[in-house]
Parts: C-alpha cells; structure tokens; sequence
C-alpha cells in the first residue's frame, strides 16, 4: 500500500482528499495545527518519521486579501514551506505534488486559454508566491507534479470546511432571496472538487511536470451563474431578480484566467465542462428548488 502525505489536510480539497482515500491507503492527513511548514526541522522530523511514498502539498495561505495584506507570511508559507516539503522529500525518495493555481495567469493582458508553455505573469501576491514556489521547486526535486488549478467549487458537507466559490455563492443568494452581482466580463472555469478527487490516482501515475487541470468554461461568470440557476429550476423571472450583470467590473480589460487542458488529456485524463460538472453536483446532492 502507497504510504501518502497530505499537507493542507484541514482545508476544502485536501480534507475531501483525506476522506475519499483514508481507507483505501496509508494517508497521514495534517493540518496548519499538526505541522508549520515553515519550520524547516519540524518539517524534517514529521516527514522522515512517516517516509510517505507521495506527499499531496496543499498547505498554502491560498485567500487572495490575506496575502495581499501580509505578503511576507505569504512568501514564507507558501514559497519557503513548500521548499522545506521538498528539500525532506528529496532527501527522504518520496515523489511531491504541489498544488497550484489559475492564478499566475491573473497578470497577463492577452486572451487564454493557456498552455503549460505559455508565459505566466501574475499580478496579485498569491499568483507570484505560487509561480516563484514552482520556479523553486522544479531546482530542487526531479520527481514532482505541479498542478495548476482551476476555480474548485462544491457544496457544504458534514465535518469538512466548503470554500468561497460562485457555485455556493449563487445558492445562498437563492435561499436569501438577494439580489448579487456577478461580473459579466469575467472568464474562468468552475471545476467540481470530486472531479479532481476522482481522477487523483490518474494524476499520480502522469510522467513528472507542471499541468493544468479543470473544466472547459466558454460562458462569463454571468452566465455561469444562470446556467446555474436555470438547472435548479428557477424561472427566467426570478433568475433576472437575483442575479445582477455587473458590467462595470473588468470593463477595461476583461479577466480572463481560462487554462488549456489538452496537454493532460493528451494522457487519458478526461475532464467535465463546467456545465457538467454544475450538473454533477446538482444530481449528486439532489439540489433543486
């Protein structure tokens, strides 16, 4: 059985990780409270007691105002710590994912989807602690999977934290009964967490390199949003209530953080679309009003 290390376990993907596969493999689960991966010999101490095969490294300060308000924190946390996890992991033979995210596209002016290949040039704290952490580690291990991640989204679930996502975000506006707006010159794709998780071990056995993994989404985030609610049954009426077009956000230059897949499909790994995976979610969880 893999012996599997999963830093970030208290978080929104790494505890849904946690509990798909505790009992399928050996899986040492820990929070920001069980290890401070900027603590370079508590980070050798853990990871050469446990000598996992495979370290899923999630922990980061991944909430975009937190790093933008403490940006140092951010660079010792997700720069510094995930150096840390992959100095042990080298030392130790254990193979590293790190996760990243569609953010490091955040900065740049011309149109996605982008490749792997394609020049990242983030503009917000967290996008840059996030490539300088890839650009590190790529120097110090050679058997290492960066995953750049899309928007992840999902529904509240028992004993696990959710995260700040359009997909929740539209449901509390419905059962609220509140207007909210949504920018309509925003582009990205919304990927269901159990998506990712299902294709987990797909994902480990990939040749070792950076690749972008989420739903194709040709729809703005309006539009997103009311694919949304038309699929849990609200009438045209009431979806024009809730949901406002906020044309005035990114009215300069739209945001447009949409990734290429081809390159992980290319190996078998087939992804939803966003609009498969909001269908997913809602059958799963039998959401309709």
């Amino acid at each position: 059985m893999s012996k599997i290390l999963i830093t970030g376990a208290g978080g929104f993907l790494g505890s849904r990780i946690y509990r798909e596969y505790k009992n399928k493999y050996d899986i040492t689960a820990l929070t920001a409270k069980d290890l401070d991966v900027t603590d370079y010999e508590a980070v050798s101490f853990v990871l050469e007691k446990v000598k996992p095969d495979i370290i899923f490294h999630g922990a980061a300060i991944s909430a975009t105002k937190a790093c933008e308000d403490n940006p140092q924190l951010a660079y010792r946390v997700n720069v510094e710590g995930s150096v840390n996890i992959a100095k042990i992991a080298r030392k130790i033979g254990a193979k590293m994912l790190f996760v990243s995210s569609e953010q490091v596209f955040n900065g740049n002016v011309n149109d996605g989807p982008y490749s792997e290949e394609d020049e990242a040039i983030p503009n917000t704290v967290y996008g840059q602690t996030k490539l300088e952490a890839e650009r590190l580690l790529r120097q110090e291990i050679d058997e290492l999977w960066i995953l750049r991640l899309s928007w992840m989204f999902g529904l509240p679930e028992r004993n696990v934290p959710n995260n700040p996502n359009l997909f929740w975000k539209i449901i509390c506006a419905v059962m609220s009964d509140k207007q909210i707006k949504i920018a309509s010159n925003e582009y990205r794709g919304i990927t269901y967490v159990y998506d990712l998780i299902d294709n987990l071990e797909n994902i480990f056995e990939l040749p070792y390199g950076t690749y972008h993994f989420g739903s194709e989404n040709e729809q703005s985030t309006y539009d997103t949003a009311v694919f949304i609610l038309e699929r849990i049954g609200l009438s045209k009426e009431k979806i024009d209530r809730i949901v406002i077009r906020d044309e005035d956000k990114y009215k300069d230059k739209k945001r447009d953080l949409r990734m290429s897949y081809e390159k992980i499909k290319s190996f078998g790994i087939n992804i939803n679309t966003s609009q498969q995976s909001i269908e997913r979610a809602l059958k799963e969880f039998d959401f309709k009003f």
